[in-house]
């Protein structure tokens, strides 16, 4: 199956929509040692107009859903069955990026819960371009996209 794949810039980092238009993540560009700091804006703008090439980023991904929500109350057979699958939704993560790291790029990875949701937690993904990314819409997504494709194959998103 052929994904579509779309991004938009928003200020210094990028928003990536699936094909039916969801916001799946978000990817920031490592710019490197900007100065004067004061101007970091305008240089980050230039930076991506001109089309530089970065060597790192991090893509921000949802991870799973602990699907406990404030409003509501749970049994306790209801709240280990939802954590089991937190569990088991981690542990497939934790094996993906093991066995993709080096073929992928990817750094490091760390864990934190979602800005926008507090039931679900979310992978920042450490990336490395070994032969640089070009700030261009095309060449992000092409990159990004044998990724973003990896993990729905893997059933991940």
């Amino acid at each position: 199956m052929i994904r579509r794949w779309d991004l938009e810039q928003e200020e210094y980092y990028f928003k990536i929509y699936d094909n039916n238009g969801n916001i799946i993540a978000y990817f920031q560009p490592d710019y490197g040692q900007i100065e004067p700091r004061e101007r970091e804006y305008e240089i980050i703008e230039r930076m991506i107009k001109r089309g530089d090439i970065v060597y790192s980023g991090l893509l921000y991904i949802p991870m799973v859903r602990f699907n406990i929500s404030n409003e509501d109350d749970y049994s306790i057979d209801e709240v280990l069955y939802n954590l089991s699958n937190a569990i088991e939704g981690i542990k497939r993560w934790k094996e993906f990026v093991e066995s993709n790291k080096d073929r992928l790029g990817i750094v490091n990875v760390y864990v934190r819960r979602a800005y926008t949701d507090y039931d679900m937690l979310a992978l920042l993904m450490l990336l490395k371009f070994s032969d640089g990314l070009r700030l261009s819409k095309r060449d992000m997504l092409a990159t990004l996209g044998i990724l973003l494709d990896t993990i729905v194959d893997n059933g991940l998103l």
